[in-house]
């Protein structure tokens, strides 16, 4: 018979504790297959949806008389509500669960998506992209710690890795799915560009209501886990938190976790890796139309590539059990190669080079689950809700800065040179900072021994 975590006092045996690995393995796999498929599903329409401008834009531009400045800053504002209402919205999803909280997330952002395709000047499109960012504030965080309460932490990279393949992925198709729908141009009289927003958006509405109907809010809730599972699982998700039982709730929470150092080590270090991330994402299929003298059409297929090479980094990357010094090794190498490659894509003269420095940088989101594995391990309980939170919202102000200060760049030395050298320095500080992450761990280990 298995032996659950909970029923072998004292210390475990070797074979009972293989048997116990072995059963946390198995459970964890069932986990996933359960979570996952409709977790990714949310991060493909989330990611979609926010980043559909970048592949819109240059119809976009023509049609509503947008500079390249006022392009990324319209590009960035969605950052601008999403950091405001971050942390509300995850104390939220505290208190009304997970399945309502992130349901409510996603229609909300559908409707908003669908109505931003009513705008007609730059002004209407910053309030729209700002009302955006508000509406889908909470959601990535909100599914890190969904899946923190399934996943015990020695499984969370994994499956923070699975999960963040739906970045990459999201990126590939949604690029393919917008320019697809520019095609639409024309029809029923309305704009391609329009039709773009009007139909993403609501696939965010529909699978909102699919969310609210399927998801299970905790592990003790979902009908698909056996008792025994159920015991063995949430043993030893408990285990792992032992040290957070003095965990406070609400603005308790946020106090607690804002007057933790590392908690702001964390948000510096993400927001560097924002910069330079979000200033690809929303620039790419104009920086590829410019180098390739290609279609707005042509350039957001084109602009899939990059990331289907993310992703396989990521797919790879979450085959490898990677250990927490290994984690902050291999996490600023990649921020290193995404900075070499921002820069040959600023300096080569030749078009193939220069979209092969971008695949590079595009890769730096295969660096992105190594990195919430940190603040995940670090914090527990309802501040492990609230640091995701912040750190995630802190970071995202790097979604603010890196596409406007790109367009500023372009706008005024009508060069994307400039502004990739400048972003590519911020993957390299963020690449400093990495090594420096299992610090906060072992000052988190020595705080909590002290208390002991």
């Amino acid at each position: 018979m298995t032996t659950s975590l909970q029923s072998v006092p004292g210390t475990l045996s070797p074979d009972a504790v293989d048997e116990s690995i072995e059963e946390q393995q198995r459970i964890v796999s069932k986990v996933i297959r359960k979570i996952m498929p409709l977790a990714l599903i949310g991060i493909f329409v989330s990611y979609v949806d926010r980043t559909n401008l970048s592949v819109a834009g240059p119809d976009m531009q023509a049609a509503l008389g947008l500079t390249p400045a006022m392009f990324g800053l319209a590009s960035g504002l969605f950052f601008i509500g999403y950091v405001l209402f971050e942390i509300p919205s995850n104390i939220a999803l505290q208190r009304f669960g997970a399945k309502l909280w992130i349901a409510r997330i996603m229609v909300t952002w559908g409707l908003i998506c669908m109505g931003t395709s009513l705008v007609t000047g730059a002004t209407s499109l910053y309030i729209f992209r700002l009302l955006l960012g508000v509406g889908e504030a909470g959601f990535y965080p909100g599914i890190l710690f969904y899946l923190s309460q399934f996943v015990p932490i020695r499984y969370l990279t994994r499956a923070f890795a699975i999960f963040q393949i739906g970045v990459p992925i999201s990126l590939a198709l949604g690029s393919a799915l917008t320019a697809a729908l520019l095609t639409m141009d024309g029809i029923l009289g309305v704009a391609g560009w329009r039709w773009v927003l009007i139909i993403e958006g609501g696939m965010a509405v529909v699978v909102g209501f699919i969310t609210y109907f399927a998801m299970a809010n905790t592990p003790e809730k979902a009908r698909w886990l056996t008792a025994r599972e159920k015991e063995t699982l949430v043993t030893a998700i408990r285990s792992d938190r032992a040290s957070g039982a003095e965990d406070s709730h609400g603005f308790g929470a946020i106090a607690s976790v804002m007057k933790t150092r590392a908690a702001w080590y964390y948000c510096f270090q993400y927001t560097s890796m924002l910069i330079g991330f979000y200033a690809v994402t929303y620039w790419l299929p104009q920086i590829i139309k410019l180098r390739f003298s290609v279609s707005a059409v042509q350039a957001g297929l084109l602009s899939a590539v990059p990331w289907v090479f993310c992703a396989i980094a990521l797919i790879t990357l979450s085959l490898v059990p990677l250990r927490e010094k290994n984690r902050a090794s291999v996490l600023s190498a990649i921020l290193m190669l995404a900075a070499i490659g921002l820069t040959m894509s600023a300096f080569a003269q030749n078009a193939i080079l220069a979209f092969a420095g971008l695949c590079m940088a595009a890769c730096m989101q295969a660096a992105v689950p190594l990195f919430y594995s940190f603040p995940s391990q670090h914090f527990a309980g309802a501040r492990g809700a609230v640091a995701l939170a912040l750190v995630n919202s802190v970071g995202n102000i790097g979604g603010f800065f890196g596409p406007y200060i790109l367009g500023v760049f372009r706008q005024t030395f009508h060069t994307d040179t400039i502004g990739l050298v400048f972003l590519a320095g911020t993957f390299v500080i963020a690449a400093c900072l990495a090594l420096g992450l299992p610090r906060q761990l072992r000052s988190a280990e020595a705080r909590t021994g002290a208390r002991a």
